[in-house]
């Protein structure tokens, strides 16, 4: 099922620090590598900020980072597996310690790493003491990463390679799940807790918008990360500011009028120009034959009281308790962990697919509306909500699978809630009907009665 790309309400965003000095430059070869593992890409580009005076052993590269001597023995091995460093061992004749020593070349640019693009570089040697640091001579395809973000020591090699990894890419990059795990060589569940650490630290500010903020009319997450890191309050502010940008985009795009008069009602009030519309002598219809049933229509009680003619995409008067309550219902029902991890076997976020597929559900069981329209009937919200109660996760499923099957879908959470509609009340019916088919046709084929 794949998904279908559209722009995001709220541009996601990198927010990096504008520097005159105390950077490194590094180059996007090894940072965008998806051959290397982010702990190595955060080694690697620790050990390119430091000075060529530093003493590089496992010891003294461990005393600066987050983690201990055997994630860094890790990291070193996914570098000298595809030629980022070349690590040599001096025996005591050989080292002018006498003793053994090891001695690391490192290396900016590697023709191993086949998930690089190819070309000529120019390398810079600086030689330190038991190490040489081969540079890439830089006149584009680089980034510029602060010096104190690189000699962060709290901060693990694994979540420092992934934010290298993310200040790197193109300012317009459309953040997801899915994408990030495609750059990365680890599994969605290492990005996932990438995601959250780099959260906790105030590093990424990721904002759920709900479908009523949205120009889509769908769950859309918007990430915002930060060199430097946001305190909570911050962190807040920035989340409720990509709010309000997102329902300024939603109602610049939904106009409730057309736009001549929007731009003549957004005038100042002593401004606004009064204008007399031509009077035209409306047009004699014969009503001989309609007056009658126009009266008889009036004096019946309508089936939709005036006025109260359902509205989709209304969720300002949810209970907040009762969405919660029925969340957590829905989620047992539909086996969310269960449903979840079908969902990612494609390579997508399938946890995020699952909570806006519970939060459709839910929206739909707790909607304030009387009625709700599924394929041209108007239902009453009891039945709505008894039916969508029952979902599980077969019901789910088939309507997902059902869905794939059918091109340009207008307005997908709609054609969800129908489907699955259909698919709960006539459950147990078509699996009956398929048994029932099975048995005669092994009877009709092969001559035996199944039991």
């Amino acid at each position: 099922m794949d998904k279908k790309c559209f722009h995001k309400t709220v541009d996601d965003a990198v927010c990096r620090i504008h520097r005159s000095a105390g950077f490194t430059l590094l180059s996007n070869g090894f940072v965008r590598s998806t051959n290397l593992q982010c702990a190595a890409i955060g080694l690697l580009g620790k050990v390119m900020s430091l000075p060529p005076s530093w003493n590089f052993t496992k010891a003294g590269i461990s005393a600066i980072c987050g983690d201990g001597i055997t994630a860094v023995e890790s990291a070193l091995r996914d570098l000298e597996a595809y030629g980022y460093v070349r690590i040599t061992r001096q025996m005591p004749d050989e080292s002018p310690t006498g003793r053994i020593r090891y001695v690391y070349d490192f290396f900016e640019y590697s023709d191993k790493d086949d998930s690089v693009p190819k070309h000529d570089v120019v390398l810079e040697t600086f030689t330190a003491d038991n190490a040489t640091l081969n540079r890439v001579k830089k006149d584009g395809n680089f980034t510029i990463i602060s010096n104190k973000l690189l000699q962060n020591r709290e901060m693990k090699l694994k979540l420092l390679g992934f934010l290298l990894k993310v200040l790197s890419l193109p300012n317009r990059w459309q953040f997801s799940m899915s994408g990030l795990t495609k750059i990365c060589k680890e599994g969605k569940i290492a990005v996932r807790s990438a995601v959250n650490k780099l959260i906790e630290l105030g590093y990424l500010v990721r904002t759920k918008l709900l479908p009523n903020e949205t120009a889509s009319n769908t769950f859309e997450y918007v990430y915002e990360f930060f060199e430097k890191p946001l305190s909570a309050d911050e962190a807040q502010e920035h989340e409720a500011e990509t709010r309000r940008k997102a329902l300024t985009v939603r109602q610049g795009k939904t106009p409730s009028a057309k736009v001549e008069k929007q731009q003549l009602e957004n005038l100042p009030l002593d401004s606004q120009v009064s204008v007399e519309l031509p009077s035209v002598k409306p047009v004699q219809y014969n009503t001989k034959d309609t007056t009658q049933n126009n009266t008889k229509q009036n004096d019946k009680k309508s089936i939709i009281p005036s006025g109260k003619k359902p509205r989709e995409g209304l969720t300002d008067c949810y209970k907040e308790s009762e969405v919660r309550a029925y969340t957590e219902i829905v989620r047992e029902a539909v086996s969310y962990p269960t449903l979840a991890a079908w969902l990612c076997e494609d390579g997508r976020d399938g946890f995020a697919e699952a909570d806006e597929i519970v939060g459709f559900i839910v929206d739909e069981v707790c909607s304030p509306l009387p009625y709700t329209k599924i394929k041209g009937c108007l239902y009453p919200r009891s039945v709505v909500k008894s039916v969508l109660l029952r979902a599980n996760i077969h019901t789910v499923e088939n309507a997902l699978e059902q869905m794939a099957e059918v091109d340009r879908i207008k307005d997908h959470r709609r054609y969800f809630i129908s489907t699955l509609f259909g698919e709960v009340q006539a459950y147990h019916f078509k699996d009956n009907c398929g048994s029932r088919w099975a048995e005669q046709a092994v009877q009709r084929d092969f001559g035996v009665i199944t039991i």
